[in-house]
């Protein structure tokens, strides 16, 4: 079967460019209709149960496809986009067929995981998922059919509550496939589509650097440039002096892409609410006119800027400087006049994400979430409409907008009008959370226990573990798993973990990422548990697994570092604490522990950087002891582990020893580290009188202390004696006029030395012959300095 019975239409991206006469069969043409009845539905499920089995010829392997995509967006509609229609007759239609094999609550678990509670017609994704896999068995280079069996894996991972390893394994092997054929595609709109869908599914596992990697190919290949500039603008009503504004310019030269009009035109979307504020103006007024047309973009590109945001934030820190980065990309698509409408939903819920922490905007956050809510129930968009564009649109189920809509709640203080949105959608964290709040903790305990009498999960049983701190409950979700949850395995660990009994912790936690490896938090509980036990073998491994998933968290990469450096893997310990920085470059105790890290590794500029970094970050910043090992190590020509040469090495140190000169004057062994750095004797003399300065006014009663008052005479006759050579030895741009200069200062310090040490002098005989030799400096010096006066 080498011929390809599917074509570009089976991928159902409505739009308004395509019309019926397009559609090359009926069974394409009724999928597109959307006219999806419960007797067509009838239909489908029939010749499902009669040709299950059957090895599909060339001929039904259209029609098979096609009713495999009936169902998936019928799925998708009930969960997903809305219309929420006929649900109560496709659910009898469903019990009377009595598909026990097909029970989405154990055909849909993967890795333990279980479906939401809230998904409904679920055995419907079940079929679908059977029909592709059937004809993949046949067609397995038919790409149109792997681009469904990856938008399958997508729907599956969004209707489980937790990430799993299964399905990411298993996306990460098509994913691959479909990009090595993406030329294979002859419309340049669906290449760009599926592009996007491959990026947002990496997203969707948490993979942000390979969902970078696929958009950069993207925008490579269709010669796509999203800049942000920086434009002279106002924010608000009285804002008389304009600062510079971030604004988004997309730049693309594909005359291929069709306009929004033209895929779009007829969709009314839904627009940003008005901010009635009386401060901030709707929208920034840049100062130049055209500045404030906003770009009108191609539907596949809206989908593009979309994608971008969604990997950004999910790539960036999360402070107000980088919702401020973002905030030109959602504003973009905005203000669109036409695109996608489950674009325009996604961009309009991000963006109440975005401004739910600011207090003039949070209560139009709230509204606009409202609305999101309700135009999933409402009836005023066509499915064709919900449809368009959807697989590159961030689809997210009822559920999840509803739950965002309840965080918005809690942060304005409704916490009653939010439990009961969490009850309905039997968010039962959530519901205990907010009980907790109410101090009604033991109403979540009940409203679980009757829950339980229902229908018993491995979810209930935990969450009522952790209602009522009884570890009991753990087990007995466990084995109502058949020891397949991970979840469970979680859940008892964490209740060991909070009561910092990291001994019975460790176990549970290892069992739960034995079955899930995609589970963040559980890898964090069990690296820092790991560290409380000293098991730095196991700390490693667990933080190392934990910045595949997440690389973005600083204090993983922090711990594992110490980790390393604890097994003696300071190479290694280097290198983590590098991409450490990447994650948070602001934050001086990873600077500190790169710092010694490099240090202990010879990596000496990386040392300089981060101690310059330091002394940016800490005021007055100051670590004698790390200066002393790493000039000390420049000046004996230590090489540097990166191989960096010593005159590279040297002018960074000299660099960084004149700011700490500056900053720390009243120091003197920054003197001396600064001296040895000092390339001509009159520049290093200059330091070391400095430094004499510096000792004697550190310590007022110095000349009293022995082996202080041999430090500073000791550096005073080194003083003097580089003096003295400098009228041998300097460059051309050293004067004799700075040299005579120097000769005085080194004069008048040791006499200073002298005077201070003469009270002294009979208590200290180890002094003696240190300053035997000082005077007859300070002799050399008085006469070295009347005879160039005298030439003068």
């Amino acid at each position: 079967m080498s011929i390809e019975p599917f074509n570009k239409y089976h991928l159902c991206n409505f739009n308004e460019r395509t019309t019926t006469e397009d559609l090359p069969t009926e069974a394409i043409r009724q999928l597109w209709s959307c006219n999806w009845s419960t007797t067509r539905l009838q239909t489908i499920l029939d010749n499902w149960q009669e040709n299950k089995n059957v090895a599909p010829s060339l001929e039904a392997a259209d029609t098979l496809l096609c009713q495999a995509i009936e169902l998936t967006l019928l799925f998708v509609q009930n969960n997903f986009t809305g219309p929420f229609q006929q649900l109560e007759e496709i659910s009898n239609i469903l019990q009377a067929k009595k598909f026990v094999e097909y029970d989405p609550f154990k055909r849909l678990m993967e890795n333990g995981e279980e479906i939401n509670p809230n998904v409904k017609l679920g055995e419907l994704l079940v079929i679908a998922k059977e029909t592709v896999n059937l004809l993949r068995q046949h067609w397995s280079d038919a790409l149109y059919l792997q681009w469904w069996h990856m938008r399958l894996i997508y729907i599956q991972q969004q209707v489980l509550d937790e990430l799993t390893s299964n399905l990411y394994e298993e996306l990460k092997v098509i994913a691959d496939w479909l990009l090595k054929n993406v030329h294979n595609v002859d419309d340049k709109e669906l290449q760009a589509l599926l592009y996007l869908e491959v990026a947002n599914s990496y997203l969707l596992f948490h993979r942000t650097q390979k969902s970078d990697a696929v958009l950069e190919d993207m925008c490579q290949y269709f010669g796509i440039v999203l800049n942000v500039e920086g434009l002279l603008g106002v924010r608000t009503k009285f804002q008389q002096k304009p600062l510079p504004q971030l604004c988004l310019k997309v730049q693309h030269t594909n005359s291929e892409l069709p306009l929004a009009l033209a895929t779009n035109g007829s969709t009314i979307i839904p627009k940003l609410l008005l901010l009635d504020d009386d401060t901030r103006l709707e929208r920034i007024r840049f100062i130049e006119p055209k500045d404030n047309d906003v770009m009108t973009l191609p539907s596949v590109l809206q989908a593009l800027v979309l994608a971008k945001v969604k990997q950004l934030k999910r790539s960036q820190p999360k402070d107000r400087l980088a919702d401020e980065e973002l905030e030109p990309y959602i504003k973009t698509l905005l203000y669109q006049e036409h695109g996608p409408l489950q674009v325009r939903q996604s961009a309009l819920l991000l963006n109440c994400v975005q401004e739910s922490n600011q207090r003039r905007t949070v209560e139009r956050s709230w509204k606009q979430c409202e609305g999101a809510v309700k135009l999933l129930d409402g009836t005023i968009y066509s499915l064709p409409e919900r449809l368009s564009y959807a697989f590159a649109s961030f689809l997210q189920p009822k559920w999840q907008v509803q739950l965002q809509l309840c965080e918005l709640l809690m942060s304005l203080g409704m916490t009653k009008t939010a439990l009961d949105v969490y009850l309905e959608i039997q968010a039962w964290r959530e519901v205990i959370h907010c009980y907790t709040k109410l101090e009604l903790r033991h109403k979540a305990a009940e409203i679980i226990q009757q829950e339980l009498a229902k229908k018993p999960t491995v979810l209930l049983h935990c969450l009522l573990g952790d209602a009522i701190d009884d570890p009991n409950c753990y087990e007995t979700a466990w084995e109502f798993s058949k020891h397949t949850s991970g979840r469970a395995q979680a859940h008892w660990g964490t209740y060991y973990f909070r009561k910092a009994e990291y001994a019975d912790a460790i176990p549970h936690l290892e069992k739960s990422v034995e079955i899930n490896s995609l589970q963040e938090k559980i890898w964090l509980r069990l690296g820092y548990a790991a560290i409380q036990l000293e098991r730095w073998e196991l700390a490693v491994h667990a933080y190392i697994t934990y910045t595949h998933i997440e690389p973005l968290g600083f204090e993983s990469w922090n711990n594992l570092a110490k980790a390393l450096v604890k097994l003696g893997d300071k190479v290694r310990a280097h290198k983590v604490l590098s991409e450490s920085l990447k994650c948070n470059y602001n934050n001086w105790k990873v600077w500190e522990n790169f710092m010694v890290v490099s240090v202990d590794t010879c990596n000496l500029e990386d040392a300089l950087n981060a101690y310059s970094r330091l002394s940016d970050l800490k005021d007055r910043y100051l670590d004698l002891e790390v200066l002393c090992v790493t000039i000390g190590l420049i000046v004996e020509g230590k090489a540097d582990a990166k191989g960096q040469t010593q005159e590279r090495l040297r002018k960074k140190a000299v660099t960084l020893m004149a700011q700490q000169c500056i900053k720390h004057g009243n120091e003197p062994k920054v003197w001396e580290l600064a001296a040895l750095l000092a390339i001509t004797p009159l520049n290093r003399a200059q330091k070391l009188v400095k430094a004499v300065n510096a000792y004697t006014t550190k310590e007022l009663e110095w000349a009293t202390k022995q082996p202080y008052a041999l430090k500073v005479i000791q550096i005073c006759q080194q003083a003097c004696e580089l003096s003295l050579e400098a009228t041998k030895e300097h460059t051309a741009e050293e004067t004799d006029v700075m040299i005579t200069s120097q000769l005085n200062s080194a004069r008048l310090a040791a006499q200073a030395v002298l005077r201070a040490t003469a009270k002294v002098i009979e208590k200290w005989t180890e002094n003696e012959e240190a300053l035997v030799v000082l005077r007859e400096q300070l002799d050399t010096l008085t006469a070295k300095v009347k005879e160039r006066m005298n030439a003068n």
